[in-house]
């Protein structure tokens, strides 16, 4: 009797397999089919975003209320995604104030599996919308000022004096400006943050959060933009003294450890818009093209140019130690100083102001058409 009935058992679990085999099997598919939907959408999105990056580099191309440009830059690459140009949308918005792409890209996805639930397939979709914004702001910015009066009264391209020597001092300061708080203890900190940038970030008063009201000395709180010890908001303390060594030994640095390919102002630098004075950064010697640090990595093979930097614009200096308000940014080439002319009391150090946009990691300003610096970023 217990053989019989342990006989039947086992015809019963056969029979329960057998039925369980194809809900197994349909479950299997469904997974599948969900997992390569899932890919598809994570597919589209990177291409979304991609596109709407290339696009927004030529926002404000030749003016930031015509998308032309912008909209063709986007078309240019969908092959490179394998992007049917009937399947995506770009659309240009903002203009003077607040410039941006959106591309939307929607086709049918093919199911095999669920097709047995009757769901052949289905629409994936990818949104993605970049923004073109004034540079507000990070870390890595050389500690030398430049008055906006300055700024605004020279042509793009044209040599400024960035640190003065004895010979010319600007109402009492030399250039520097004090970023960090040990700055003003020690010309070897000063030395530093000229060779390498300051490693706080520093805003400028567009800059969202950079409001001195939010940014309490020495509590920074997280509204706050900034992080400097030697800022409260966009206002600093402009650094006196003529620090002629550690001015030389820093400039030097940047000189003598820029790759050979990338220590003309012509290598690093194109023109691409006369009339508005728009240069390009050629991204081989974009030192931040990989992110903040890619020039102090010292990577073998490696091209960057430590004569590129961002130096912040103020709105003047006074007499001595005295609030310097940061205004914006301007992005620099060193020049350096005349030959056998940094020594002694004499230590003028010069550089190209240059308009472009460049690809850095930093904070976002409000957009202004006349900021020296601009980038793209993504909003969603």
């Amino acid at each position: 009797m217990l053989k019989v009935l342990r006989r039947r058992e086992r015809g019963q679990v056969l029979v329960m397999a057998a039925l369980l085999v194809p809900v197994l099997l349909a479950m299997t598919g469904m997974a599948i089919d969900a997992g390569r939907y899932a890919s598809d959408r994570r597919s589209l999105q990177n291409a979304a975003d991609a596109i709407a990056l290339a696009a927004a580099q030529q926002l404000c191309a030749p003016s930031c209320t015509d998308y032309d440009a912008a909209v063709a830059a986007g078309d240019a690459i969908l092959d490179k995604y394998d992007i049917n140009p009937d399947d995506v949308t770009i659309t240009g918005s903002g203009g003077n104030t607040a410039p941006q792409v959106t591309v939307q890209i929607r086709r049918p996805h093919n199911f095999i599996f669920m097709r047995v639930v009757g769901i052949s397939t289905r629409d994936v979709e990818a949104r993605a919308r970049a923004l073109k914004v004034s540079f507000g702001g990070g870390e890595g910015v050389v500690p030398w000022g430049l008055e906006e009066s300055v700024a605004g009264s020279v042509p793009w391209g044209a040599e400024v004096i960035m640190k003065y020597d004895a010979n010319s001092p600007e109402n009492g300061n030399f250039g520097p400006v004090r970023i960090d708080a040990q700055q003003g203890t020690g010309s070897k900190d000063y030395e530093n943050g000229v060779a390498y940038g300051s490693g706080s970030n520093i805003c400028a008063e567009s800059t969202p959060g950079c409001d001195p009201s939010s940014c309490a000395s020495g509590s920074f709180p997280s509204p706050c933009a900034e992080d400097a010890d030697g800022c409260v908001g966009p206002e600093c303390k402009s650094k006196t003294g003529n620090m002629v060594g550690a001015t030389k030994d820093a400039v030097d640095f940047r000189m003598n450890n820029t790759s050979a390919t990338c220590d003309s102002f012509n290598e690093v630098f194109t023109l691409v818009d006369a009339s508005s004075g728009k240069y390009r950064l050629n991204n081989a010697c974009n030192p931040w093209i990989d992110g903040p640090g890619k020039c102090a990595d010292d990577k073998p093979g490696t091209l960057c140019s430590r004569r590129v930097f961002i130096i912040p614009i103020i709105d003047e200096f006074g007499n001595g130690s005295g609030d310097v308000t940061v205004v914006r940014f301007a992005l620099m080439f060193l020049e350096g100083y005349d030959s056998n002319k940094c020594k002694g009391s004499a230590c003028e150090i010069k550089g190209r102001f240059v308009k472009a946009d460049i690809n850095t990691g930093s904070l976002s300003g409000i957009f202004d058409p006349q900021a020296p610096i601009q980038y793209v970023r993504l909003a969603e």
